[in-house]
């Protein structure tokens, strides 16, 4: 099983809010778990003997209009005007509270750290006192009692837990917040979850002679990659289904199948007829014969029915982990400028 991502925050750092809304649909797209980690942002400062952006005039001017652009990009609410004139505080209950819930219901301790990050960067209001904490949660409708939050301030195991994340913290290199580590692999600020994100991508596994296929068009790529196999005549192509992918149903979204497989009956006909070119699409027809379930590996099986002077007339069946998913016929008009296909060559750019 792949290791979880680590995900270390902390409840002053700004960008903090904007990575912890992001960072779980992030990870559950490529089948990944995170492990979180609250720590003390200032006592990693420290250590490094760094000063905090708020200490750097021109810096924290950069952040006053970079971080409510980025809240805009990702759909979250910012407080107006950002910073708010209320200061962050201290955060030492918080991040106490966090490990006294992570310790048994770790879901439950994410929702109450995504409820305080909303009510201080995204409405201004502050939260320092247990009570604002519990006002937090009740406004976010998570259900934390003001009993439970109060006990976390003696709670010694919830302390350790923190310690212990701030000593895992720094033996990964951690000098800012947010910061993730994938599998050894470090990156820093929530801008870089789309890093993280391309690096993901990178470890999609897909069957034995399976390779990255090479040339795509934006869509294709942003929903990809989609893998190919090249054999002396033929091409198959396949991908595995990610959160990406799914409708509301959970199941594969039609549109994204339709996508797929025009893509891989094209360049299958060519790759048979031996040339590699980009060729547009006159018709295409599609049966869906089952759902297709995250996690699956999905095969798009083409052939070239016919080849005239200027169409392809092609057919295909999809496999869903072996299992006839979908039949497809096409029309494929041919392009004027094809080039002689040179061994297993699928690029019409090269």
């Amino acid at each position: 099983m792949a290791t979880p991502i680590k995900f270390y925050f902390d409840f002053v750092s700004a960008y903090s809010y904007v990575a912890m809304n992001r960072i779980d649909r992030i990870a559950k797209r490529y089948g990944r778990e995170v492990e979180w980690n609250c720590v003390s942002l200032p006592a990693v400062l420290a250590h490094h003997k760094s000063i905090s952006p708020r200490e750097q005039p021109a810096k924290f001017a950069h952040n006053i209009k970079d971080f409510p652009r980025l809240c805009e990009m990702n759909e979250l609410p910012v407080a107006s005007p950002f910073p708010p004139k209320v200061p962050p505080y201290g955060a030492s209950l918080h991040r106490l509270v966090f490990w006294r819930l992570n310790r048994k219901t770790p879901e439950l301790a994410r929702e109450f750290a995504r409820a305080v990050d909303h009510r201080y960067f995204g409405t201004g209001q502050e939260v320092r006192t247990a009570s604002q904490l519990a006002s937090a949660c009740k406004a976010r409708g998570v259900p934390l009692s003001l009993k439970e939050i109060k006990a976390a301030e003696t709670d010694n195991r919830a302390q350790k837990d923190l310690d212990a994340a701030y000593e895992r913290a720094i033996a990964d290199g951690m000098f800012g917040a947010p910061f993730m580590v994938l599998d050894g692999e470090t990156f820093w600020g929530a801008d870089r979850l789309d890093h993280l994100e391309f690096r993901l991508k990178q470890k999609i596994k897909a069957p034995r002679g399976f390779e990255p296929f090479s040339f795509t068009s934006p869509f294709t790529s942003h929903n990809g990659p989609l893998f190919v196999k090249c054999g002396a005549k033929k091409a198959v192509f396949g991908f595995r289904v990610d959160e990406r992918h799914l409708n509301p149903r959970d199941v594969v979204h039609g549109g994204w199948m339709t996508s797929f497989v025009d893509v891989a009956m094209a360049q299958s006909a060519l790759y048979e007829l031996g040339v590699v070119a980009l060729t547009p699409t006159i018709h295409l027809d599609a049966d869906f014969l089952a759902p297709i379930y995250p996690g699956a590996w999905v095969e798009c099986d083409a052939k070239l029915v016919k080849s005239t002077r200027t169409m392809n007339f092609v057919e295909a069946t999809c496999y869903a982990d072996g299992e006839a998913v979908l039949r497809s016929s096409a029309v494929y008009r041919k392009p004027r400028e094809m080039k002689k296909r040179v061994g297993k060559n699928l690029s019409p750019t090269d």
